[in-house]
């Protein structure tokens, strides 16, 4: 039997209690310590029999670990990546890495220098539908995308913003929620390189974006598009349709639509529309195909891939310079929106 690794979670918000739940439900890892400041998390560590610490320098100047998931605020990743790096302890980090793109470059070069991984929670990649159609798009069945099609539109309740930094510059929608779709672009379309936006807050009035339109170029000549909102009662969203997690009510529809010269995918059904003799004709009938995968929980499947990475069995799938590139996109969407010029990446 593999000795399990030994954890612990910096957050004990909502995803933070996520991780939690999954690491204690891994028979290959031991949840040993939560830190979190709230008087909340204090009982939570009580009623699981772990350790707990307010301040999280604490936790890694006394407990010996083998790595730690930080779910904090996005302002506090990389204070506490870098804690854990000091400390010997290769992170797990929530997206986005940060929200001060220079200060996450610095951090990427740290972390190369000492010599540690850390994976940054994108954990949709680790979906095996998203994985599927990866492998669909470089079979080159569908030909040459031409265009994409995101769509992110949800109502959080009013109650998820009665906590005050998510009212604040920097946790709106386009950094908590967005960068999983242009990470997920980029990892199955490839890399921007112009990009429009607009953003708006007129649903709610907080500092923070509530809605947002995007327009992509990509380096291979594809265009793309993302709408986003997290105030529009909708189906259209990851969330309600790629059914990874059980708190969200789900819905059959799709959010992404991947358009080639030979044929066309949906995700996350996986419906891939193909002409029956292989020759695209408008005139011509379109048939469609589910493609089936076998099914699995994107973040259980991503705390899987982290253990590997603390045994040095694998590379993380997601660096600390591949977030940097989808906060760089993120970053142009912010100013694309806030200017109303095209940004080159």
């Amino acid at each position: 039997m593999t000795q399990q690794l030994k954890l612990a979670v910096i957050g004990a918000g909502a995803m933070g209690r996520d991780h939690i739940r999954y690491i204690q439900d891994n028979p290959d890892a031991k949840l040993v310590a939560i830190a979190d400041p709230m008087p909340e998390s204090e009982e939570l560590a009580k009623s699981i029999d772990v350790e707990w610490y307010a301040d999280y320098n604490d936790m890694f100047d006394h407990v010996a670990l083998d790595g730690v998931v930080i779910a904090s605020p996005n302002g506090l990743h990389l204070p506490m990546a870098r804690a854990a790096l000091e400390h010997g302890v290769p992170p797990l980090v929530e997206k986005p890495i940060s929200d001060d793109l220079d200060d996450a470059r610095i951090f990427a070069k740290e972390a190369r220098e000492i010599g540690l991984p850390v994976l940054v929670g994108q954990h949709r990649r680790h979906n095996p539908k998203v994985q599927r159609a990866k492998e669909i798009i470089e079979s080159g069945v569908l030909g040459t995308i031409v265009t994409v099609s995101v769509h992110y539109n949800i109502y959080k309740p009013d109650t998820y913003y009665d906590i005050p930094w998510r009212r604040q510059k920097g946790a709106g929608p386009i950094l908590v929620n967005m960068v999983h779709d242009v990470d997920l672009m980029r990892y199955l379309i490839g890399e921007p390189v112009e990009i429009q936006g607009m953003a708006a807050n007129s649903a709610r009035g907080f500092e923070v974006e509530d809605s947002a339109v995007v327009n992509v170029r990509f380096e291979s000549g594809t265009l793309g598009s993302i709408t986003l909102s997290d105030a529009a009662a909708s189906p259209w969203n990851w969330e309600a349709t790629a059914r990874e997690n059980p708190f969200f009510a789900p819905f059959d529809t799709d959010a992404y639509f991947i358009m080639g010269t030979k044929g066309s995918l949906s995700l996350p059904r996986l419906q891939l529309f193909t002409y029956r003799d292989g020759v695209s004709d408008w005139t011509k009938p379109l048939t469609c195909e589910i493609q089936g995968v076998k099914e699995g929980l994107p973040h259980r499947l991503q705390l899987v891939h982290y253990l590997k990475v603390l045994r040095g069995e694998v590379e993380p799938i997601v660096t600390p310079e591949d977030a940097i590139k989808s906060l760089e996109v993120l970053n142009a969407v912010k100013k694309a929106a806030d200017e109303g010029a095209m940004v080159t990446l």
